[in-house]
């Protein structure tokens, strides 16, 4: 007996392999596409190598053989393929190097009747003395090291489907509560609500397992996506045989399959390898809102109340929709620190911009930071070389990206005095010819590391150059603890009374995560998406999204007007809030746990005392 045991986790997009030997590690061993293809010599061509040939021949590919296995054949080019045949030869091909096996596990969907599982024991015989099955949330479960009498939700994700699965650990061991059917594009918060499990773990070899974990994240589930989430439930399964050493008993021997045409026989591979998209944010500078009157102190959030003139105020409708999430990855113009980079704008001005230093302190020109967070400020200069006078803001243009990809934005005005070199903020004007020195400071949390300094517009002025990315590297702080954030109640519930910059008002806010129904034929920037955020304010009008780290990001411009949200008709009063929507563009991966509402002083420059006043509204 060698004492070897392979687990093949037959997946949706890609069949999995993991060894384990005694004295040895488990590992990978192999890894091929789910995929067969009849070649024009009747051969079945199974994993890379039939994703390589389906460039010239898509008609004779299976890519949905998993799907399949409930059928009993299917026809590709005129032939007639037994299921059962298909799936024997993938397994041969991920089984060849692995040598003699003492124990064989499959990994299944949970949902799946003994007919189906029978079909992966038949192919799979001969391969081992012993072949069993396991349901693939309870091996990704056996690995999560779930604590006795709590449930976590496994939500395994191959390709754009799989199983949201309620696992829970009781005296007799890991066992199946409730499962369903799960998407990538599935309505999350009703997944969740259902399982009623104390924690959510995320695993699968899909490109879209982080998006779903921040989905997740964003119902304000406890969540965690498996370290190596490909192959968690391969070697979760290695974990659960172990707990659990009952053996399935062996399938009887697979019979001959019978085509068509001639015998098709299994062909050698070569595999495709899988590109996921790299999803980087776009943005769009300012502030616009569109709303109406909101309701009379005391109504519900979705109550419409008459206002003084008799008419009727409503909160902006909750509109069914989807995700809108931006396909790609941004382009950017390559900046390098102290290299001048020449940046065109649409108005015709060419500047030359050049990062001079980039610093992070507690302390820094606007006071002492908020609790949790430094002052990140960028020391630019440069000249305008070509075209009329420059006359942006520079606070518009200049933001930092932070490692997911999420960029970080100056709070108020965000340009002050560089300190005691003798340069000044740059003025409103920067005239042909002239040189500018400017400094520009951003709250960043301090457990955000921060990866490049962006100049420029992207998404929101049409035509203008990519916007210059300056790479530098600021890490999160050691020992950081999470910023503080003043709570007052949770997103989607009625309005109640805060303080804002020394005024009393109401206000209250609710979030909306699939905004399709509000933005029309908008499309976000690659790699970014859409948030809406209902509200009802008064006369503060700074609404800020807020990730998990206590990253703040603005409003995008140009919304003004958009289905089921009335134009904005101007900022509400103490006693009577306004409602409006505001629109956000931010990372696709940002996990967006709250809105802090707040108000700029006067002149615009922003404290650490005043951030740390303003109230925040939920997500749990």
């Amino acid at each position: 007996m060698s004492g070897v045991t392979a687990v093949v986790d037959f997946g949706t997009t890609e069949t999995v392999v993991v060894l384990r030997a005694p004295g040895r590690a488990p590992r990978v061993v192999a890894g091929e596409p789910t995929a067969v293809l009849l070649s024009a010599e009747d051969q079945v061509v199974v994993g890379r190598e039939a994703v390589r040939r389906s460039i010239e021949r898509p008609d004779r590919l299976v890519s949905d053989l998993k799907a399949r296995v409930g059928e009993r054949e299917v026809l590709v080019g005129g032939v007639v393929l037994p299921i059962p045949a298909l799936v024997r030869a993938l397994f041969v091909r991920v089984l060849r190097s692995v040598g003699p096996l003492d124990e064989l596990v499959l990994t299944h969907p949970v949902g799946w009747d003994s007919a189906r599982v029978e079909v992966l024991t038949r192919a799979a015989a001969g391969f081992a003395p012993s072949v069993r099955t396991a349901p693939e949330p309870l091996a990704a479960a056996a690995d999560a090291d779930i604590e006795p009498e709590r449930t976590v939700l496994v939500a395994v994700l191959d390709g754009d489907t799989g199983t949201a699965a309620a696992v829970r650990r009781s005296s007799a061991g890991l066992e199946v509560v409730s499962h369903s059917e799960l998407a990538a594009d599935s309505d999350v918060r009703k997944v969740v609500a259902a399982a009623r499990a104390d924690r959510v773990l995320v695993v699968g070899g899909s490109a879209d397992v982080s998006k779903l974990a921040r989905r997740v994240a964003e119902t304000g589930a406890p969540v965690r996506v498996a370290p190596e989430p490909a192959t968690a439930v391969a070697r979760g399964a290695l974990r659960l045989i172990d707990e659990v050493p009952v053996p399935v008993p062996t399938a009887p021997s697979a019979g001959r399959p019978v085509l068509r045409r001639a015998l098709v026989t299994a062909a050698g591979l070569v595999i495709v390898a899988a590109v996921g998209a790299m999803l980087v944010l776009g943005w769009g500078p300012g502030l616009q809102m569109a709303g109406s009157p909101a309701p009379a102190a005391g109504a519900l959030v979705d109550e419409p109340a008459p206002d003084s003139s008799g008419s009727s105020g409503a909160m902006p409708p909750v509109v069914e929709g989807r995700e809108m999430v931006g396909a790609g990855q941004p382009a950017f113009t390559a900046g390098r620190l102290d290299n001048l980079i020449r940046w065109k704008h649409t108005s015709g001005t060419t500047l030359e911009v050049r990062v001079d230093e980039v610093r992070a302190e507690r302390s820094g020109p606007l006071g002492e930071a908020p609790a949790g967070y430094r002052w990140l400020t960028v020391l630019l200069s440069g000249s305008n070389v070509n075209g009329p006078a420059w006359k942006g803001e520079f606070s518009r243009y200049v933001a930092a990206l932070d490692d997911r990809g999420l960029l970080l934005r100056t709070v108020g005005d965000g340009v002050v005095p560089c300190g005691s070199g003798g340069a000044t903020p740059a003025a409103g004007s920067v005239p042909p010819g002239d040189p500018f020195t400017v400094c520009v400071t951003m709250p960043v949390p301090e457990r955000t590391p921060v990866s490049a300094v962006v100049f420029g517009t992207f998404g929101s002025e049409a035509g203008a150059q990519a916007p210059i990315r300056f790479p530098v590297s600021v890490p999160a702080v050691n020992g950081a603890k999470p910023t503080t954030a003043r709570v007052v109640g949770k997103l989607g519930a009625p309005p109640v009374e805060v303080e804002v910059a020394g005024e009393t008002m109401r206000a209250g806010f609710d979030l909306v995560l699939t905004p399709s129904g509000y933005l029309a034929d908008r499309r976000p920037a690659a790699g970014s998406r859409f948030v809406v955020v209902r509200a009802a304010l008064g006369p503060a009008n700074q609404v800020y999204l807020r990730d998990d780290r206590g990253a703040l990001s603005r409003p995008v411009s140009g919304y003004d007007t958009m289905p089921n949200c009335p134009p904005f008709t101007g900022p509400g009063t103490a006693e009577r809030p306004v409602y409006a929507c505001f629109v956000y563009e931010v990372d696709a991966d940002a996990v967006v746990t709250g809105v802090t509402y707040g108000a700029l002083p006067a002149d615009d420059k922003l404290s650490g005392e005043d951030m740390e006043r303003w109230p925040t509204w939920t997500v749990r």
